[in-house]
This record gives structure tokens, C-alpha cells and sequence, in this order.
């Protein structure tokens, strides 16, 4: 969704061939986009829901739960946008004689939805992969620099500034009556105002170099995470004082290793889509309006299912890594059973 705009082309009626036929795009778009992805999305919205209640039953006093519960927020409302972005995609919605256009519909009430709260959870893992760093970097200090109160701010900082950066485009682009050329009808779709375009422009762009800093900072702290976690029995070896010894507990290990999971998981899920938009910056050709515009929107309805499926399993990585993740979701089960 990052760089497609939906209003222009309809991809199950797209024209322009490219690489993909339109039947084989049609087929494939809703393989991917309307069965994988929803499928994913519900059972995603499920497990994050769960995950939040928790890490709330867990508390706040550890800032890792913190982060963790906004994690889960983030996940949930993307996936659940994700989950409606692939009922408006249904062949039996879109082939509906409806007095509302599916993709108009779909651009505005899922697609920034869902850009929003996938920003949200970039930001969100870049912010728990760089705390984990500085409890590396300075494992002394860190509880004083990185507390749960300050941890509580960052989150809601990074929920407001992300909402901020697509308020505009709600601002510019509304649902009103407009006439369809192809059906010859007048039906619910997208109205701007006279610089709405401009504004809408302007808020992709930032959205994109948004997506572009929060993947390449996960990165970054991951690749630093991944090389302590190699040297630390050497480090921990070469280290005089007790205190410091005990700074980096078994159990930060284990908290290292379960966010380097998660970032892992995110970057494998996330770099095809990065590669994709650097792409569309390359080729001109490669767009929703280029040569190769089947082949462009092929790709976006796979890697929505990319962003599924990083929304969705980190409920296992949190289960098969954390003990008290473990022991709270196993208590909750067995008095759902007795009840």
C-alpha cells in the first residue's frame, strides 16, 4: 500500500499486462491478498488481542512489557485493517452491485489505517531493539535513561506522531458522490479538495522515508544485538567487576534473544517490501501506472501477507521464550477450561 494508489487502477481489472497476465493477476491477487492475508489477519487479530491482555496481566513495571503491550495495539489494528482490506478485495464484494466503489472504500477506511499502524509497529521494534542496545552499551546506567515511565512516553509519542503523519490526508480526501466513467453510474468514492492530491503526496512521501529510517535502524540495532549475543562469554569473561558480571543477567540474555527473534522476523517480512519501494524509485516503468504495473501489484498483495504473518507469530516467539509470558497465558487458559 506504501506507494499504490488505489483510486487509479482497479488490480483485478488492470489493463496494463507488464510481466502478469491480468486472469493470473486476479487469481493471484486474491490468493494472496483476500485468502492468505485475511486468514492470517483474523487468527493475527486473535493472537494479539491475547497478547495484550498479558502483558497487562504481567504489569508495567518492566519496560519490556511496556513496549511489548504497545506492540501488540499496533500489531492488532493493523491486522484487523488488513482483515477488512481483504473482505473489500473479495470477488463477491467487488462483483456486488454496491452504491459505494470497493477501491475508494478500501484506500480510505483500510489502506492509511493500515499504513498507520504498521509504522506504529516499525517504530515500535526499532525502539525495543535500540533499548535492548543500550542495556548492552550501558548496562550500569540504563534503568535511570530507559525507565517504564519514560518507556510509556516514547510509545505514546511514536502512537501520536504516527497518527499525525496520515491525519492530513483525512483532511484533504473524503467518501462522497462521484460519477464512474466505466460503470456510468454516479457511487460513493474518494472526493478531494482542490490541493488534496498535493497533500496526499506529501504524506506518502513521509510515510515512505518513515518506513525507510525504522527498517534500517532495526537493522542496525539487530546486527548489534546478534554480535554481543556471539561475544558474550567473552565479554562477560574479560570483566572484573561482580556488579557488571550480574548487570547482564541470564534473563537479559533471554530478552535479548527473544527481540532479536522479533526483529528477525520483521526485517524478513519487511525487506522485500523495502526492496520493492526502492525499486519503484529506480524504475519509472514499475508502478501502479508503468509497464510493469501487473507485476507492481502483484507484489503488494504478497507482501500484505508478509505483514500478516509478522503481525501474527509473535505470540509463539513470546510463548516459546518467555516464562512468564508462559506461565500467565498457560493460567488464563486453564480457567477459561474450568469455567
Amino acid at each position: 500500500m506504501d506507494s499504490w494508489n488505489h483510486r487509479n487502477v482497479t488490480p483485478l481489472q488492470s489493463s496494463v499486462k507488464g510481466l502478469v497476465g491480468n486472469d493470473l493477476l486476479g487469481i493471484l491477487v486474491v490468493f494472496f491478498l483476500v485468502v492468505a492475508a485475511g486468514s492470517i489477519s483474523f487468527l493475527g487479530s486473535i493472537f494479539n488481542a491475547i497478547n495484550a491482555i498479558v502483558f497487562f496481566k504481567q504489569g508495567f513495571k518492566d519496560t519490556v512489557n511496556v513496549t511489548l503491550f504497545g506492540l501488540a495495539i499496533s500489531d492488532m489494528g493493523t491486522l484487523v485493517t488488513l482483515l477488512w482490506m481483504s473482505i473489500c478485495y473479495n470477488p463477491w464484494f467487488v462483483e456486488a452491485d454496491l452504491p459505494v466503489h470497493y477501491q475508494d472504500l478500501t484506500y480510505l477506511t483500510a489502506g492509511w489505517l493500515n499504513l498507520c499502524f504498521a509504522r506504529i509497529s516499525s517504530w515500535i521494534t526499532a525502539f525495543v531493539t535500540f533499548e535492548r542496545c543500550l542495556c548492552i552499551a550501558l548496562p550500569l546506567k540504563v534503568k535511570t535513561i530507559i525507565t517504564p515511565r519514560n518507556t510509556v512516553i516514547v510509545v505514546l509519542g511514536i502512537y501520536v506522531t504516527m497518527t499525525v503523519s496520515v491525519v492530513p490526508v483525512y483532511y484533504s480526501i473524503s467518501l462522497g458522490p462521484k460519477y464512474f466513467p466505466q460503470f456510468n453510474a454516479t457511487k460513493i468514492g474518494l472526493v478531494y479538495i482542490s490541493n488534496g492530491a498535493f497533500i496526499e503526496n506529501v504524506s506518502i512521501s513521509i510515510n515512505a522515508f518513515s518506513q525507510l529510517v525504522s527498517f534500517f535502524a532495526i537493522i542496525t540495532c539487530t546486527i548489534i544485538l546478534v554480535q554481543n549475543l556471539l561475544l558474550k562469554s567473552k565479554w562477560r569473561q574479560s570483566t572484573s567487576s561482580a556488579v557488571q558480571q550480574e548487570s547482564f543477567s541470564k534473563r537479559d540474555t533471554k530478552v535479548v534473544k527473544m527481540i532479536v527473534f522479533i526483529s528477525g522476523i520483521f526485517i524478513a517480512c519487511y525487506l522485500p517490501s523495502a526492496a520493492n519501494f526502492i525499486a519503484t524509485v529506480i524504475s519509472d516503468e514499475y508502478s501502479i501506472v508503468g509497464r510493469y504495473q501487473n507485476m507492481f501489484l502483484l507484489t503488494w498483495a504478497i507482501f500484505s501477507a508478509l505483514v500478516a504473518i509478522n503481525s501474527t507469530v509473535n505470540i509463539f516467539v513470546y510463548y516459546s521464550m518467555s516464562s512468564k509470558f508462559r506461565e500467565v497465558l498457560n493460567n488464563m487458559l486453564n480457567q477459561y477450561k474450568k469455567s
